[in-house]
């Protein structure tokens, strides 16, 4: 089995690889040590997880307003940056 690449590529995958692993130990971490890790106590332990859901939630909007004027209106400017949302 030949890897296909430069090293540029490989380099990508390996530190990919390093931060996904890396999350899964912090995850694990969180889930057998508690919330304490995140400096969070009972009274605010879904802050930093509400705080995120709320942020993804305005990303999605965001995407949904430059995705309507490019395909309903069939704005060819902007279409090609509607691609990468």
């Amino acid at each position: 089995m030949t890897l296909k690449g430069n090293w540029a590529y490989h380099s990508w995958m390996a530190f990919l690889a390093v931060l996904v692993v890396s999350g899964g130990f912090a995850y694990w971490r969180q889930f057998t040590e508690g919330l304490i890790l995140t400096n969070m106590r009972d009274q605010v332990s879904w802050a930093f997880y509400i705080g995120n859901f709320t942020f993804l939630v305005g990303v999605a909007a965001a995407a949904v307003l430059l995705v309507i004027p490019a395909y309903v209106y069939n704005w060819k400017p902007i279409r090609e940056i509607a691609i990468f949302g």
